[in-house]
């Protein structure tokens, strides 16, 4: 249901290229590489080859695959952005690499988990992680997997204003890169070396590494990164105030992010385009780019947001919009207070400081060979200042001892109390869930036993009696429909309050079944049901919302059923801006609005409407059939 027809045939083909392989092995291989040339195009092809290579590799109980399969699918997680998923699919692969020794593997776990906490702004750890990944690549002599982690280390280190820095990291990632022949990772370094001359306003050489980059990237069709360098060139020219060649390269990249749906990249973009027209004095258009930013930003990213609040307010100020300025600035205030960004910089600067000290220290250990005996004499006569100097080396170390102390303490007690406020709230969901199991238990067990008995019971009166009375016989035949009808609703009165949220494509398929029965006792009237494919399947509804939606198309429909004397039924789900459309219709009597007085079933519905905070529309006419309209 959640794949197009093209798509279906994408996957079945790459799955027989895959089994017309000699071997097993060979099959999943074949996978594995597949799946880069869709994962950020075509995410929802990739995740299908990720499932199939491992429930292959499971089948050929083969580690060294199985865990390469892992890190694919763990990489289609972090590019659709369900980052604790992602985490959690590393964290298999880790623990099968690490029992069988497997370096590699290890090191790319390192830096996939490095990508996601830079993504949470957490640098320290990134940073952690990138360093561990470059040394285990070092060891192994692996110079792709190196050249990855200096390409990453100098990407963090912009971020930290280090750009020097960074050009050497990139260089050096580049070097490797044409060792190799890696173009997509020459065309990444070209633009990673244009953004960092862009930063510090060398822009005739950005201009020049980004039109290079360009070349590598168009001849091997990497939108991803001709995107990334459009924005590297917008920059530029917004640095150099042509304004026009900023924004037609600005929306060329903002195009490409959002055919790929990179929200991340999107957004940066997006704000970028607004600071552009901030410049020009266009507001208008500005304070609608930085809200396309925050609408593309993660739950995680407060610093982005608070930024992104604060551009608004001042666009607005500038459109003489007050009170909307004045909204904004005080949720970017509400937002500053959880900020402690600048803190995980500085402890990402030592971080990489460690790593540098590192590095060093085998020309340090031979430098004092050599100046060993200088030493020496330089000792015998200077006593007094190295003692001076050894006091003074003291007096620093206590001094740096104790407020590393207090820092360990300090992030202990945060740490604790931030995992008591955990575990209360996993304690608090747990007895929700709890509760919610034992009364749909409950309902099944109780209530829905005993409607099954007089179910039961109806048809034996049926069967076990010979009742000549029609009347009688209907009554009964009427009371076990009822009854039927009363099941069914049960049952999805259970379904919705066994789930914490529903998603709309298990929405979407409950409709679906209901329909299909409707469908099945009414033969003679025709369903439609359709759905517009520009929705999103993967939003969710809570349970109440869901189950209300639920029940309306229900109530239509029945109505429909009961007294239109239809012949065609359609109920057809559409997308209106930001909001879902619902339209039910059928083609039959109608009736006068006006002078019909509303029963249970049409008042029902108005209210689930307005507890969803949607709006509700009933048109009819005698003799041109009925609509209800809805808007969520």
């Amino acid at each position: 249901m959640t794949f197009s027809q093209d798509n279906i045939k994408i996957i079945d083909s790459i799955i027989k290229v895959a089994k017309n392989q000699s071997n097993d092995s060979l099959a999943i291989e074949s996978l594995h590489k597949s799946f880069f040339n869709y994962c950020y195009a075509k995410p929802e092809i990739s995740r299908a080859i990720g499932d199939q290579s491992i429930a292959l590799s499971k089948d050929l109980k083969t580690d060294y695959l199985l865990i390469r399969s892992y890190l694919r699918k763990g990489i289609y997680y972090d590019i659709v952005s369900k980052k604790d998923s992602a985490l959690l699919v590393y964290d298999q692969a880790f623990k099968i690499a690490e029992k069988n020794n497997d370096l590699q593997a290890m090191a790319s776990v390192y830096n996939n988990r490095g990508l996601i906490d830079w993504d949470r702004e957490n640098f320290e750890k990134a940073m952690e992680n990138y360093l561990e990944s470059l040394k285990i690549f070092k060891t192994l002599r692996q110079d792709r997997g190196q050249a990855n982690n200096l390409n990453n280390i100098g990407l963090l280190l912009t971020e930290l204003d280090r750009v020097k820095e960074s050009n050497n990291y990139h260089r050096l990632a580049l070097k490797l890169r044409q060792k190799i022949g890696d173009k997509y990772g020459v065309g990444a370094s070209l633009s990673n070396l244009s953004k960092n001359f862009g930063l510090v306003k060398q822009h005739d050489s950005s201009i020049y590494y980004s039109h290079k980059a360009i070349k590598v990237k168009a001849n091997i069709n990497d939108l991803r990164g001709l995107g990334i360098t459009y924005n590297h060139l917008g920059l530029d020219y917004k640095r150099l105030e042509v304004y026009d060649s900023a924004v037609y390269y600005l929306k060329k990249a903002d195009k490409i992010y959002t055919d790929l749906k990179n929200k991340r990249l999107k957004s940066s973009n997006n704000s970028a385009l607004g600071s552009v027209y901030d410049n020009i004095g266009q507001f208008k258009n500005a304070a609608d780019q930085y809200q396309i930013a925050l609408e593309n930003l993660s739950e995680e990213e407060i610093l982005s947001q608070y930024k992104m609040q604060r551009l608004i307010a001042f666009a607005y100020k500038n459109l003489n919009e007050y009170k909307a300025s004045n909204e904004r600035f005080e949720i970017a205030l509400a937002l500053r207070d959880s900020i402690a960004n600048e803190n995980e910089k500085v402890a990402t600067q030592e971080v990489f400081e460690k790593y540098q000290s590192a590095e060093k220290e085998k020309e340090i250990l031979i430098q004092r060979a050599e100046i060993a005996e200088q030493n020496v004499l330089i000792q015998k006569r200077n006593y007094q200042v190295y003692g001076l100097i050894g006091l003074a080396l003291i007096l620093g170390l206590i001094g740096y001892l104790f407020y590393n102390q207090q820092k360990l303490k300090n992030n202990q007690l945060k740490k604790e109390n931030e995992l008591k406020d955990a575990l209360l709230k996993i304690e608090t969901q747990n007895k929700l869930q709890e509760q919610r199991l034992r009364i749909s238990r409950d309902l099944h067990d109780n209530i829905g036993a005993q409607l099954t008995f007089i179910i039961s019971s109806l048809d034996n009166l049926k069967y076990a009696f010979n009742i000549e009375d029609k009347a009688l016989t209907t009554k009964l035949e009427t009371i076990s429909q009822f009854t039927s009808g009363t099941i069914y609703e049960l049952r999805d009165t259970i379904w919705a309050m066994n789930k914490d949220t529903i998603s709309f494509e298990d929405l979407k398929s409950r409709i679906t079944n209901f329909i299909d029965k409707a469908n099945e006792i009414s033969s003679e009237i025709n369903f439609d049901f359709s759905i517009v494919n520009t929705i999103d399947q993967n939003r969710e509804f809570t349970s109440i919302e869901g189950i209300n939606i639920h029940r309306v198309i229900q109530e239509a429909v029945n109505n429909s059923l009961k007294h239109a004397k239809a012949s065609n039924i359609s109920v057809d789900i559409d997308k209106l801006g930001s909001a879902i459309q619902i339209k039910i219709a059928d083609n039959g009597s109608g009736f006068d609005v006006a002078a019909t007085e509303k029963g249970n079933g049409l008042s029902n519905m108005e209210k689930r409407i307005k507890l969803l905070n949607g709006s509700y529309n009933l048109n009819s006419k005698l003799g041109e059939g009925t609509t209800v309209l809805i808007t969520i």
